[in-house]
C-alpha cells in the first residue's frame, strides 16, 4: 500500500491567510478508487500549514452542479459538495473526521478503534473556524461548472479526545477526501489511497503521513 506524505510547515499568520496559502504547493485530492462504479473526478486539492496551536487548512473545488442543503453542524455534510479531513494524532487506529460542506457546515467526531464514536460538542465544533467562498447560506441546485473553497482553521484543542497540546514536531497520520453522496454526480475521491470493496473513508489503516515542522 502507497502512503503518501506531507511536511506541513510552521509559518506565523501575519498577513492576509490567502497570500501564505498563495505560497504553498497544492496537494491533489485525485485518487479515484472505485471508478467503475463512480468515475466521475472533479478537481480537487488543499493546501496546509501550522502555526504550533492551530492547523490551516485550504480546500479547492472544481465541480460540475452543486447544492448546499445541510443547514447545521453535525448534519449529513457528506451529502452536499463536501471535502474531508480524517486524523489519527497518534497514528494508530484511532481518528477524527472533520467533514465540511462548501457553505462550512462541519461534521466532527471522534472515533476510537474499540469503542463507539464521540461527536463534538458546540463548543469544540464553534472553535473550528471556516471561511466559504461561497457563503454560509442553503442553497438549491446549480447546474454547470463551479469553483469553491473553504478554509478551515483547526486548534489543537478541538482533538478533543486527545492530549494533544501543539503541532510542533509531531507526526501524524491522516487522508483529505472529496465527496458529494447526494449530488448528481456521486463521487468519492482520496489523497491516499483507499483499497476496499466499495467507498469507504473510515480506513485509518490507510491513511498518509503528516510530518509537522
Amino acid at each position: 500500500m502507497n502512503m503518501k506524505a506531507i511536511n506541513v510547515p510552521k509559518i506565523i499568520p501575519s498577513h492576509n491567510l490567502d497570500e501564505v496559502f498563495d505560497t504553498l504547493p497544492l496537494h491533489s485530492i485525485d485518487c479515484c478508487n472505485w471508478p467503475k462504479e463512480f468515475p466521475y473526478t472533479p478537481k480537487a486539492g488543499f493546501k496546509l500549514f501550522h502555526d504550533g496551536k492551530r492547523l490551516y487548512i485550504k480546500f479547492l473545488v472544481t465541480e460540475n452542479d452543486i447544492k448546499a442543503a445541510v443547514t447545521e453542524d453535525q448534519g449529513r455534510t457528506w451529502t452536499d459538495p463536501c471535502v474531508e479531513f480524517f486524523v489519527s494524532p497518534d497514528a494508530n487506529l484511532d481518528y477524527y473526521n472533520f467533514e465540511c460542506t462548501c457553505t462550512g457546515k462541519l461534521l466532527l467526531a471522534w472515533h476510537p478503534a474499540n469503542a463507539p464514536k464521540e461527536s463534538a460538542c458546540k463548543e469544540v465544533l464553534d472553535s473550528v473556524n471556516r471561511y466559504p467562498s461561497l457563503g454560509t447560506e442553503p442553497f438549491g441546485l446549480r447546474t454547470g461548472e463551479h469553483s469553491w473553497s473553504v478554509i478551515e482553521i483547526i486548534p489543537a484543542t478541538a482533538l478533543f479526545r486527545s492530549n494533544v497540546e501543539d503541532f510542533d514536531g509531531k507526526e501524524m497520520t491522516a487522508n483529505f477526501y472529496k465527496c458529494g453522496d447526494e449530488l448528481p454526480t456521486p463521487h468519492f475521491l482520496s489523497w491516499n489511497p483507499i483499497e476496499w470493496d466499495g467507498p469507504s473513508f473510515h480506513r485509518p489503516e490507510q491513511f498518509g503521513k503528516l510530518l509537522f515542522e
